[in-house]
């Protein structure tokens, strides 16, 4: 599968890292707003600049992964899937339901797969613990929570202070609401949510509570202080706590008063989505078994 990576920020150089090691797929080149910034990656990654944007859409190019700003999503994702490009779009991929309706039947109808990218979803690490859950390693599971705390010192220019597409709970809460429904596999029920607007236009600290089926769950996030960011089980026997849970390959649980650390394999925090995007276009799957509509419409549920 050939794919071309939109946008040329910080980010573009992990994803282009882990495009490199998956077999089947090959980075061809990179596409920006900025031609001179296309052509800088696209020289550092030994592949094609495409320029701008509308450039690439001629192109006998097999997919795209967008990391663009999140205002520019909902409008390249439309261009590229009228294009009949697959599509893997950097979270949060849309801001509401109503456009995830549409973009997802636009992919139906010009035989495209459509995928939020959210690669803590796809480690390892996520694996192990919804594996130790299922095998009951620290009993009944009773309640879930999810942080991500961090102080961007962000200007008041930065794309995450726009008030329909910034904001912690857009931006972080992906992380943590996903990778709880993930875990329980159940769609949540919002029971009480609240917001601190430290700016004018966008959320800088937000707090839910949501039940799944009688399993509390709590997410945190801010952007703008430092604080505790993890992943953390809790059963009748014990828990389980994975630090920096997006990024990582190992954490550890405590079963009965005894901790036992836990590590597994972390070849790089963009492969595993990325494999799982290629090989769903290699055997033609149009959805994702795992970040489907439906699960795409649970988080945005939480944080639109």
């Amino acid at each position: 599968m050939k794919l071309v990576i939109f946008g040329c920020g910080s980010i573009a150089h992990r994803i282009a890292k882990g495009c490199k090691l998956v077999d089947n797929l090959e980075l061809v080149g990179f596409a920006a707003r900025d031609k001179q910034r296309a052509k800088e990656y696209a020289d550092m990654y030994e592949c094609k600049a495409y320029g701008t944007y509308d450039d690439f859409l001629d192109s006998d190019v097999d997919a795209v992964f967008i990391a663009t700003y999140n205002l520019n999503h909902y409008e390249l994702i439309k261009k590229c899937l009228e294009h009949h490009k697959h599509v893997i779009c950097e979270k949060p991929m849309l801001t509401s339901v109503k456009e995830n309706d549409e973009m997802f039947e636009l992919a139906k109808q010009n035989n495209c797969l459509l995928m939020e990218a959210y690669k803590a979803v796809f480690l390892p690490i996520t694996s192990t613990v919804k594996q130790m859950m299922k095998d009951g390693v620290i009993g009944e599971i009773k309640h879930i929570e999810a942080s991500f705390i961090r102080n961007g010192n962000h200007p008041k220019d930065h794309w995450i202070q726009d008030s329909k597409t910034g904001g912690c709970l857009r931006d972080l809460g992906c992380y943590t609401i996903a990778t709880m429904n993930y875990l329980l596999d159940k769609k949540p029920t919002l029971v009480y949510k609240d917001y601190n607007m430290t700016n004018e236009h966008s959320d800088t600290f937000a707090e839910v509570i949501l039940d799944y089926d009688g399993i509390s769950a709590h997410s945190l996030t801010s952007n703008d202080c430092d604080g505790d960011s993890s992943l953390i089980v809790s059963g009748t026997k014990g828990y389980i706590k994975i630090d920096n849970f997006w990024k990582v390959g190992k954490g550890y649980y405590v079963c009965e008063g005894q901790r036992h650390e836990i590590e597994v394999e972390m070849i790089n925090d963009f492969y595993y989505e990325l494999k799982h995007f290629a090989d769903l276009v290699d055997n033609n799957i149009l959805e994702s078994p795992i970040i489907t509509k439906q699960f795409c419409d649970n988080k945005l549920i939480i944080t639109q």
